[in-house]
């Protein structure tokens, strides 16, 4: 019969495998073994020994290894999907306010209102790319100022 202070060491250092199984920073693979490894300990302890207890509780911390993996990926996922879609709320949000301050004739958020000038630029006598010959003649240009 094993003594009370042997069956508590061998449950805390279970309980410790299963926490460091757990942490989000562990590979797959070595999530797999040390659950693989508890559930071994764990069905040799529960079966006194025989290697089909051993067996079953390897299966079953597999089982329960990638379990934790699907959960910790399963979080990932919705993790990244929720700041991407808050990302493109503060987009549409970012665009919303620069085209309304637009709109006012604001661009600076109340810093100073643009004021449009007019620029006149002479362009020559040129050849476009479907072969009209466009005369020489000026183009005035709007730019806006603040």
């Amino acid at each position: 019969m094993k003594s009370i202070a042997q069956v508590i060491a061998r449950l805390s250092t279970v309980i410790v495998m299963i926490i460091l199984a757990s942490c989000a920073s562990m590979p797959r693979a070595a999530t797999n073994a040390m659950t693989a490894g508890t559930g071994a300990f764990i069905g040799h302890e529960l079966s006194d020994g025989e290697p089909v207890g051993a067996l079953l509780g390897a299966a079953t911390g597999v089982v329960a290894g990638e379990l934790l993996n699907h959960s910790r990926e399963t979080g990932k996922v919705k993790a990244y999907t929720s700041g991407y879609d808050k990302g493109r709320s503060d987009e549409v949000k970012r665009l919303y306010w620069v085209q309304r301050n637009l709109h006012r004739g604001d661009e600076f958020g109340g810093v100073g209102s643009l004021t449009p000038s007019y620029y006149e630029i002479p362009v020559p006598e040129h050849i476009s790319s479907d072969g009209t010959i466009i005369e020489p003649h000026t183009e005035i240009i709007e730019v806006l100022e603040p």
